[in-house]
């Protein structure tokens, strides 16, 4: 059975009280093996469940519940996670983190994040094609532009302010035909639009808000862009788990940059589906960018390399056979 919340924190207890009910009613009826957990959060509904059913209950550590802290979050969230049969983490980072705070390492494994390249080979277009469905979709002017790019959540770890302020400004200036297309929503989208504004930058940094996963659009993005970028920050209280859009935009073929902060380095092999660089070394992070937006056999040969190197490391067939194995020894 999985137990599973993807959406805003602000319904998340509502969720928690619907999926305990729910839960129970599905294992009057029929008894499960298992129940794992999709986020740590949940751990409270794990517990009890357990102690009604006698199943064992799995979660997975996504980042931000490693990191997030509080009275009350340590008291019912991470108590209730110390109790869990096991825990898998998507990344070394997330495992050392959770075992700071008090879990049994015995009880903590690491299981990347994976990716089902299958489901991406139908949507794939060429680039020309990506460009005009990005162009008709949010009135842009494309053609002939060196495209970077992001896609995820606005909030501070992600980075994307500071790396407008640090990171695009030396761009700009050795690659002037190059423009920034960020899609995503969340709590830093205000300050971000200000940045853009504040450098003049209406025609070169662009919002496109929230693109529906698996979409044409979302698709076109990373058809039609050059580098995909990952601009992390350490922030407290917060953390990236893995960062599975690297795995997105490889599976595209699209080289990406991003800097070495929590999990992120067991996404971004350095060299081999991306480039690795030091926490806040902006020059640096504007040079990578720079030479695969200069260097299209460079882009394209590394890009060709990195959809390689996914598909035969993250391919989520491999990923699902490692879960099972977790599940058996808890059923033993």
């Amino acid at each position: 059975m999985l137990i599973a919340w993807g959406h805003s924190q602000v319904f998340l207890p509502f969720f928690i009280v619907f999926a305990f009910l729910k839960a129970c009613f599905l294992l009057i009826q029929k008894k499960a093996d298992v129940i794992q957990l999709g986020d740590l959060v949940l751990s409270p509904v794990g517990v009890l469940l357990n102690r009604i059913f006698h199943i064992p209950v799995l979660s997975i550590s996504h980042g931000r519940d490693s990191a997030f802290g509080n009275k009350l979050y340590d008291k019912f969230v991470l108590s209730s996670a110390k109790k869990l049969d096991r825990i898998i983490c998507v990344s070394s980072n997330m495992k050392t983190r959770l075992k700071a705070r008090g879990i049994n390492e015995e009880k903590l494994t690491v299981i990347p994040n994976g990716i089902n390249a299958d489901s991406f080979k139908d949507k794939i277009v060429d680039r020309q094609e990506a460009l005009n469905i990005l162009q008709n979709e949010f009135a842009l002017q494309l053609e002939g532009k060196k495209i970077i790019f992001s896609i995820c959540r606005l909030v501070p770890k992600k980075g994307i302010k500071e790396f407008i302020d640090k990171v695009f400004v030396e761009i700009i200036t050795k690659c002037q035909n190059s423009v920034f297309l960020i899609a995503g929503c969340g709590p830093e989208m205000p300050l971000i639009a200000e940045s853009i504004k504040k450098n003049h930058w209406e025609n070169k940094i662009f919002l496109l808000g929230q693109i529906a996963y698996n979409s044409l659009a979302f698709h076109a993005l990373f058809m039609a862009g050059d580098v995909f970028v990952m601009p992390n920050r350490q922030v407290s209280g917060d953390a990236e788990g893995f960062g599975i859009a690297i795995l997105e935009a490889s599976m595209h073929g699209r080289p990406v940059v991003a800097f070495d902060v929590d999990g992120i380095s067991e996404a971004v092999i350095d060299g081999k589906n991306g480039i690795l660089i030091k926490a806040n070394d902006n020059s640096s992070f504007a040079e990578s960018v720079f030479l695969f937006l200069s260097d299209e056999k460079k882009n394209r040969d590394f890009g060709q390399m990195a959809r390689k190197y996914t598909e035969e490391h993250f391919n989520w067939n491999s990923i699902v056979k490692r879960y099972m194995e977790q599940y058996k020894i808890s059923v033993s």
